[in-house]
């Protein structure tokens, strides 16, 4: 699924009268009916349930005027508040208050301070409150009576139930715009915007559902939208097959290149991650001296052991021995624990830079190729198409900037790099950002604060490791090893809490993240248990 910019939603709006002879009022109307289906699915019944449709004067209050005239019309005890003088509203807006209070809808306007502390105390007293005060649109400091009336929902013990957007939410960054409506449900319409998909803007959208009302599909799916959510719908085209003769060797051989003295973990989770998403063989490379304990820990796991530095970490002396190996494997992962030594960093910035076997490139690899200035070229000028899954901190180190900077512009910083670098990127985090050298971006909706601890982008490396061996291509193993990557953690999460969640749970949540998508490919029912709306999400 497509998710748009502001401008680019606004684009959508424009062409669809013009283009398509589908005028405002229609789709107006159609958002509203969307929004009036969201609350009476939410409720159950409306019929005599007190419910307050708090709007302004644009188009978004526009569809608070037709929620607010369905309700009337379906028992609801509905009331309008109105945020703006009335001669404020025009075109489809004024058409459609008109009839909400030609349906005997009451309508208060609220234009003072003391008017809006009278309303705070009724609004007390309804079961649900609509939030159709700013649309998309809004980009400036939200001030004056709308933050004055957010900041007064917002204390309530009411459920929110906000029309396209919460009001105050900037469409494009998702951060707030000073006051901010806490949504417990958005319905969206068309495509989902930016803002709602990822972080900070997610806290504040509670449950996201995307309603189209009637927007022709060609300008929902249009290629110039880069953009993109990671749905189950998606991600089930692109799970591996295996034939009823499948053999291990045709299940795919995935090579890991991981470990060093104190984070042998790191290689034991990325190695059974390989296998555990159906990889038909899987050899850890390792550090000699480190061999034995791997031989104990790993069963299903063969491992090469290979020549170390004095400080058992990777040595250059290993590189031939890697590359024959490498001739008869589908993918290497590399990086997972192997440490910062010298010599084990020329040995990294080698493989990468002359292999010519898919790689996933991962954790310490990721300060080999940056350690100096200009070897972060390795990856403009390598052989093999490859995969970096750096955290933000590890992408701050790659471009010599904060961490800050990443944080808060992760998309624009992954498609830059990805271009630059010929390089799929794999930007880990609250949604994660996955982006190809072609300028195409994916969010990933799935996964959980509990995935926030050590291993985790190790089990991860070993998922699309395994994906990339079974025959997906670079780009396709990124992206369902990230989508099941976070399905396993919230699987989990559902089990022990996000607090105690380790990264072998993940491990072991694979499996059971794999055949839930499986069964959604035979039957597509709601992948998440609190179906119809999914909890910052979606599932087709």
């Amino acid at each position: 699924m497509k998710i748009v910019t502001r401008k680019q939603m606004q684009e959508i709006d424009r062409v669809v009268p013009v283009q398509y002879g589908i005028s405002g009022a229609i789709l107006m109307e159609n958002a509203g009916i969307q929004a009036f289906l969201t609350i009476k699915e939410y409720l159950g019944q409306v019929e005599g349930i007190k419910i307050a449709v708090l709007c302004g004067s644009g188009n978004n209050g526009g569809d608070g005027f037709v929620v607010a005239r369905h309700l009337l019309n379906h028992g609801a005890r509905v009331k309008i508040y109105l945020l703006v003088p009335e001669e404020k509203v025009k075109g489809d807006a004024l058409l459609n208050l008109n009839a909400a209070r030609q349906f005997g809808v009451p309508i208060q306007v609220i234009t003072s301070e003391d008017e809006l502390n009278a309303v705070a105390l009724e609004l007390k007293h309804v079961g649900l409150i609509i939030d159709a005060l700013l649309g998309t649109g809004a980009s400036g400091e939200v001030k004056g009576l709308f933050a004055g009336i957010i900041d007064i929902i917002n204390s309530l013990a009411i459920p929110i139930i906000a029309i396209d957007i919460p009001s105050g939410l900037d469409a494009d960054t998702g951060m707030s715009l000073g006051h901010t409506v806490q949504a417990t449900i958005t319905v969206t319409f068309g495509l989902p915007k930016i803002g709602l998909t990822i972080p900070p803007g997610i806290k504040y959208t509670g449950k996201l559902l995307v309603a189209n009302i009637g927007f022709p599909k060609e300008l929902l799916t249009q290629e110039s939208i880069k953009i993109n959510l990671l749905t189950p719908k998606n991600m089930t085209e692109h799970i591996p097959h295996h034939p009823v003769d499948a053999h291990k060797g045709l299940c795919g051989k995935a090579f890991i290149l991981a470990g060093s003295i104190g984070m042998t973990g790191a290689a034991a989770l990325c190695s059974e991650a390989a296998l555990r998403i159906g990889a038909g063989l899987v050899t850890l490379g390792i550090p000699e001296s480190l061999n034995q304990i791997m031989e104990v820990k790993l069963t299903e796991v063969m491992t090469l052991p290979l020549p170390q530095t004095s400080s058992a970490a990777f040595s250059q002396q290993g590189y031939e021995k890697i590359v024959r190996y490498c001739e008869n494997m589908d993918v290497l992962a590399i990086g997972p624990g192997v440490g910062r030594d010298e010599d084990t960093k020329r040995l990294l910035e080698r493989l990468i830079l002359h292999l010519k076997t898919p790689m996933v490139i991962d954790a310490d690899a990721l300060f080999a190729i940056a350690g100096q200035t200009g070897q972060i070229d390795v990856l403009k000028h390598k052989n093999a198409p490859a995969i970096i899954t750096p955290h933000p901190g590890e992408m701050a180190y790659l471009l010599g900037c904060r961490t800050k900077d990443v944080l808060d512009n992760r998309i624009d910083v992954a498609q830059k790099f990805a271009e630059e670098h010929d390089t799929i990127v794999v930007l880990k985090g609250s949604r994660t950002i996955i982006a190809d050298p072609s300028g195409h971006i994916w969010i990933n909706p799935t996964g959980n604060q509990g995935m926030a601890t050590a291993g985790c982008g190790d089990v991860l490396s070993g998922m699309i490791s395994g994906l990339i061996a079974q025959g997906l291509s670079v780009p396709e193993a990124a992206r369902l090893g990230v989508f099941l990557h976070g399905l396993a953690g919230d699987i989990k999460a559902e089990e022990k809490g996000t607090l105690s969640l380790i990264a072998s749970d993940v491990l072991d949540g694979i499996a059971e993240a794999v055949k839930k998508l499986l069964t959604y490919r035979v039957s597509p029912i709601p992948l998440f248990s609190n179906a119809p709306f999914y909890s910052n999400t979606l599932a087709s």
